[in-house]
């Protein structure tokens, strides 16, 4: 590598890319490889037309193929630039020998998490909305009907109840807390709005927020599971090592749980360990998936049973983002949405009932 390449891979800048740019990048690059077009012919030309920021990339990309270097190695020198579950799925697939396989594997994939994102973004608007006005009228209430609920409790004498006494001790002590909730969803709001970065091949950075929602994680692990499958079995396909396929397989998935499941495989592969029920507990994964990797040694036979297990397991994860999409807009009107509105009506309800008890006592 020369002077100029080890001055750009060495800029201290770090390009925060955002998912669908890279499902763009990547869009472009399998369209030049189905094409024949020559990557650096092409990426030149992507350059001059992508925006700024995956223009510069595909410019700098093209002008090292140019000069000597493979797609691989031009997308390691622009190290942090580059997501390296990315540059890790281009070698892969270049070593498969379908690059064009493994591009549109990872297009699959971000799209659905992109999909996700979205459907949880859109079905979190109408109650974080409730829950917005819920809260404003909450501090009205404290405001008004607070001081007319003290006044008729003093004029019929009646004795102050624990709610109201709780209700007047917040709106006491308001000038403090007042301003938490709405800074919390300004937060929140903010650091949603960055989770549609990269990280979100692996939920990391601001993207764990995405990954917490419940049976988000599931669905990424089967995709996951099903990319795991498809890279190794086009890697075994091209006589490419049992410990060389399961590591670059494993770390094509961003996944740091799966790639020390696969480096502890391919160490023990490699001493030629023998496997028992104990020990292939350890790795974590799906038992189907254990079993092909601990029992298939002829290389044809695993290729082909890791490829029919690579397609289950995107029909699994297919089958639970239905149902998510379905499910997860209910779940989150019913316990955001109807929460705030119960809690609201419990707080002019408490005190009014209690009024209403007293008077009735003789």
């Amino acid at each position: 590598m020369n002077s100029r390449d080890d001055s750009e891979s060495n800029e201290t800048t770090e390009t925060r890319f955002e998912l669908d740019e890279l499902i763009a990048l990547n869009e472009e690059m399998i369209s030049l490889v189905q094409a024949g077009i020559p990557l650096e012919l092409g990426l030149r030309e992507m350059g001059n037309e992508l925006p700024d920021r995956l223009g510069k990339i595909s410019t700098r990309l093209a002008n090292k193929m140019e000069r000597g270097s493979s797609l691989a190695e031009a997308m390691e020198t622009e190290g942090s630039r580059l997501p390296k579950v990315y540059r890790v799925i281009v070698e892969a697939g270049i070593k498969s020998g379908k690059l064009t396989v493994a591009l549109e594997e990872m297009s699959n994939y971000a799209w659905e998490l992109f999909h996700l994102r979205r459907q949880i973004g859109m079905a979190m608007v109408y109650p974080l909305i409730v829950f917005s006005l819920a809260y404003g009228l909450f501090l009205v209430f404290l405001i008004e009907m607070l001081a007319r609920f003290n006044v008729a409790y003093n004029v019929f004498r009646l004795g102050e109840p624990g709610p109201l006494q709780f209700l007047n001790t917040l709106e006491s002590t308001m000038v403090y807390w007042g301003l938490v909730p709405p800074l919390l969803l300004f937060v929140f709001v903010i650091l949603w709005m960055r989770t549609g970065s990269s990280q979100l091949l692996n939920f990391k950075g601001t993207s764990r927020l995405i990954g917490w929602v419940p049976g988000v994680q599931k669905i990424a692990n089967y995709y996951r599971y099903g990319n795991f499958s498809e890279l190794m079995s086009l890697l075994i396909q091209q006589n490419i090592p049992f410990a060389e396929s399961i590591v670059l397989a494993a770390e094509a998935t961003g996944d740091d749980q799966l790639v020390k499941s696969a480096n502890l495989m391919a160490e023990r592969h490699l001493s030629s360990q023998f496997e028992t029920g104990d020990t292939t507990k350890e790795y974590g994964w799906p038992p189907l998936l254990t079993w092909l990797l601990t029992t298939k040694n002829h290389q044809g036979e695993l290729s082909l049973a890791l490829k029919n297990a690579a397609d289950m397991y995107r029909r699994k994860a297919t089958h639970y983002t239905r149902w998510f999409r379905v499910l997860f807009p209910i779940f989150t009107g019913t316990i955001i949405g109807g929460g705030a509105v119960l809690c609201y009506s419990l707080v002019l309800f408490l005190p009014f009932s209690d009024m209403l008890k007293q008077l009735a006592n003789p």
